[in-house]
């Protein structure tokens, strides 16, 4: 899908070229033309010409290809596939900002790299000690790479604005590699942390090295983890020894026995009331006495019994 066809050449060792010490080198074509005319008038039909000129391009394409291929068989043989030339997997290319400008990176069986764009970016997998992934939040569209060389006095590289979308795919490359990565969601200051590690590289080892990167590392998922096995252990029971089962029926027993005299006893203090208050008839002679009162008369039980005897005692005599 280029403009051209780039064989790169990325050495061990520089050479000079000219004056300048060069690591690596290309060998580029050009496949087809590049500019094309916007202001050039296109009809819905297609010109001959242009068929013709697009078969002509195909057809070049082709044969430049052959040529390449034929260079790299012949170059593997007499070097007894001491060098290899590495096609890339545009299919697991992602885009990012390596230098200034962003452009198309590509894997390869032992490198990433970009070689269209200049300068060239070729990163190998063997050098990679780990791979940080920084501003990773739900709410951002974009993410930052950073790549930690096994050589600690190599500068990082850092690869940014790549497309969130984009970190699935990269996260799988990298776990087919075999190459460690962590996330976390803000910029690190690397300098300073490549600093503190050439600084005692064995104290920063033994206090833990990369996991203060990795928020779920193993160490805090062991602590977290017994924890929380101590807290469902205390919790949760779903099966219990006959002891404490019978424990449990006699702590059941003197509950019930507990709210059963608490129940029972407002209705004790009830009778005690009931027991303790007036009679009805004493109630009645009550009302009598306040309706008397009312009426200008005075009602004196006494004096009903005293009236109530004598009316009988007369009755009695007008019978004799």
């Amino acid at each position: 899908h280029e403009a051209v066809i780039t064989i790169h050449l990325n050495l061990k060792c520089p050479i000079m070229i000219g004056k300048k010490k060069c690591k690596d080198v290309q060998f580029v074509t050009e496949v087809g033309e590049v500019v094309s005319d916007l202001g050039k008038n296109t009809s819905i039909m297609l010109d001959r010409d242009e068929i013709e000129a697009e078969e002509q391009e195909r057809e070049a394409r082709n044969k430049l290809k052959i040529i390449f291929k034929s260079f790299i068989e012949r170059v593997e043989a007499l070097t007894n596939n001491e060098i290899e030339f590495e096609i890339p997997f545009r299919e697991l290319g992602f885009y990012g900002v390596p230098f200034k400008t962003s452009c198309l990176l590509v894997p390869t069986t032992h490198c990433l790299i970009n070689i269209i764009e200049q300068p060239p970016f070729v990163v190998s997998l063997e050098e990679i000690e780990l791979v940080h992934f920084e501003r990773v939040t739900f709410h951002m569209k974009n993410f930052d790479m950073t790549i930690v060389f096994k050589d600690y006095h190599k500068k990082v590289c850092s690869i940014s604005s790549i497309s969130m979308s984009s970190l699935e795919s990269i996260k799988d490359w990298l776990n087919s590699c075999d190459i460690k990565y962590t996330e976390g969601t803000i910029n690190l200051n690397w300098p300073k942390i490549m600093k503190t590690i050439l600084d005692d590289p064995e104290e920063f080892f033994s206090t833990g090295g990369w996991t203060f990167l990795d928020p779920d590392s193993d160490e805090n998922e062991a602590h977290s983890g017994g924890v929380e096995e101590e807290e469902q252990d205390e919790e949760y029971k779903p099966y219990l020894s006959d002891e404490e089962q019978s424990e449990e029926s006699q702590s059941d027993s003197e509950d019930y026995a507990s709210e059963h005299s608490a129940e029972s006893q407002p209705s004790s203090e009830y009778d005690d009331e009931t027991e303790s208050g007036k009679s009805w008839s004493e109630l009645e002679e009550e009302a009598r006495t306040i309706d008397a009162i009312k009426h200008g008369s005075v009602y004196s039980p006494d004096h009903h019994k005293r009236k109530h005897s004598s009316n009988s005692s007369m009755q009695k005599k007008r019978r004799l």
